[in-house]
């Protein structure tokens, strides 16, 4: 069956994963946006339910589902319908062979627009693209903190953990000096160019045929994917002297880079020292700034004075960086009478918990605290939602 757009028919689409918190997020992606219009989804986590249901008359458009769910259905010899695998942690990368040989192979884990567009070519849909809404602009979302041991990158791992689980496609960028996030990720196997490769490459485009033309390089050819974080990152820099080199503009552009690439929704940008070059342009360029505090009277201090010199004709920055600030105090602890005094111009947007046993187990843990990422739940409802409101899915939260 081929679609004809809006006005046609949908198309019959049966979904089987063994995970139920998939489902929901993707169905409802699919009710409120415009592939409501083109999209019937029937889905399953349960296998016996499935393979009743496929034992029917009603013969679907197409078949997408997780391996297990797939290959006991094509045992069965009804295979009527064009089917993809869902692949997962890379594991079907290379040519299927056996009894799984001869369907499509799609990544389980990706932005739901890019997922639902896989499917839709399953179908052999044939519609212009304008029947999709164009998504909003790139989210660029720096998270900085005015003192160290504030669980900054903590807090921007579980973010673009968060998102890149609610079918957003995120970029998570370490700006930092010595990247902490290797504490956090095992990074994939696989060759990829790299972080300085793309700096170099940036700087000489820039030198040699003007900063427009920056923009023709393609992240994907740098990164890697990271299915811990559910995002693309670069590898750290194991060449300190490459991140010390590092000036503003080279900041700005990669910046201006992951923001102009269609393909993320959100870029979250871990820096380092506010005093660096590296920051400054995280601070001029990201359209949100998210500041992470500690409950203590050192860092709203510190948090309250920066803010009064980036909004100072001295510091050199012609952003309002006050007014695209956002805070979130980090390790509070109960009751909430305990909390620091907040200085005057800061608002908090969200609180995360102390989580006692960080302090003893550490590294992957602090990507897998429920009530932490309860936490990030309700800051990327309060300040991420609103940035993106084409995109963002928000189901996790019904």
């Amino acid at each position: 069956m081929k679609l004809k757009g809006v006005d046609g028919m949908a198309a019959r689409i049966v979904l089987a994963v063994r995970e139920s918190q998939y489902i929901g997020p993707l169905l409802h992606y699919v009710h409120h946006s415009n592939y409501g219009a083109l999209l019937r989804v029937t889905a399953f986590s349960r296998l016996d339910t499935f393979m009743e249901f496929m034992k029917g008359e009603e013969v679907p458009d197409a078949v997408v589902g997780d391996p297990a769910f797939i290959e006991a259905w094509l045992l069965e010899g009804k295979n009527a319908a064009p089917w993809a695998l869902l692949n997962e942690d890379g594991k079907y990368s290379g040519r299927i062979t056996g009894s799984l040989a001869g369907g499509t192979v799609i990544d389980k884990y990706q932005a739901l627009p890019s997922l639902l567009e896989s499917i839709l070519q399953l179908c052999d849909v044939k519609r212009s693209k304008t029947s999709i809404a164009a998504k909003e602009a790139t989210l660029l979302l720096g998270v900085v903190s005015a003192n160290g041991s504030s669980g900054k990158t903590t807090v921007a791992l579980n973010l673009a953990k968060q998102l890149g689980g609610m079918g957003l496609s995120v970029f998570y960028l370490n700006l930092e000096s010595v990247d902490s996030s290797g504490l956090y990720l095992r990074l994939p196997s696989g060759g990829a160019h790299g972080l300085e490769r793309l700096l170099y490459e940036l700087k000489a485009q820039r030198e040699e045929e003007g900063k427009d033309n920056a923009q023709k390089l393609q992240p994907g050819r740098y990164c890697v994917r990271n299915d811990s974080v559910r995002s693309d990152v670069f590898r750290p820099v194991e060449n300190l002297k490459e991140m010390l080199q590092m000036t503003q503009q080279d900041a700005a552009d990669l910046l201006e880079l992951l923001g102009n690439d269609e393909r993320y929704d959100a870029v979250i940008v871990d820096t380092g020292s506010l005093e660096e070059e590296r920051a400054k342009a995280v601070l001029q360029h990201c359209g949100m700034v998210l500041w992470v505090l500690r409950n203590d009277e050192t860092s709203m201090v510190k948090t309250s004075r920066w803010l009064e010199y980036f909004g100072s004709p001295h510091s050199g920055l012609q952003e309002d960086i006050g007014g695209k600030s956002r805070f979130v105090l980090n390790f509070a602890e109960e009751p909430a009478m305990n909390h620091k005094p907040v200085p005057q111009g800061i608002r908090l947007d969200g609180m995360l918990p102390f989580i006692p046993s960080w302090g003893l187990h550490h590294g992957e843990l602090c990507l897998n605290s429920p009530q932490f990422l309860e936490g990030i739940q309700q800051l990327c409802r309060g300040i991420i939602e609103p940035a993106l409101p084409r995109v963002f899915t928000g189901s996790l939260y019904e």
